[in-house]
């Protein structure tokens, strides 16, 4: 019993296994993409369709952002080339799914939920990447 036991809690705490990219449902495949090049080409409709009204983000200087924060922000930002992500992972608990990957020197940590039907972000965290 005990064996038993120890085995369920190891399997409850290790958490749903960590997905490829191509292992996620397409629509949530999209939704990351087409949110990841709205912020790389500053494309503010796209961005804020796919960001959830209560989102909030941690930039790396520390300082806390709202929608509308980070949504000016944006339109006032250079646009930069799509280009590839690195060491991608993502984890789904039922309708929320945690993305974690590195763009250029950045860690970035998004938290999507589906609200309605739709694939939105409602918080990120960004750190920069230590060596």
């Amino acid at each position: 019993m005990l064996k038993r036991t120890t085995v369920l809690l190891s399997l409850l705490l290790a958490g749903p296994p960590v997905l490829s990219p191509a292992q996620a449902p397409p629509e949530l495949r999209e939704a990351m993409r087409a949110r990841l090049e709205a912020v790389w080409k500053k494309d503010a409709v796209t961005w804020a369709r796919l960001t959830a009204d209560e989102f909030t983000i941690v930039v790396p200087e520390g300082r806390l952002m709202n929608k509308a924060e980070r949504l000016a922000a944006l339109k006032a930002e250079k646009a930069e080339p799509v280009h590839a992500l690195q060491h991608e992972q993502i984890r789904v608990y039922g309708e929320t799914v945690l993305r974690r990957f590195v763009d250029g020197n950045e860690w970035v940590l998004e938290v999507w939920v589906r609200q309605n039907g739709e694939w939105r972000v409602v918080a990120a965290q960004v750190n920069v990447v230590k060596p």
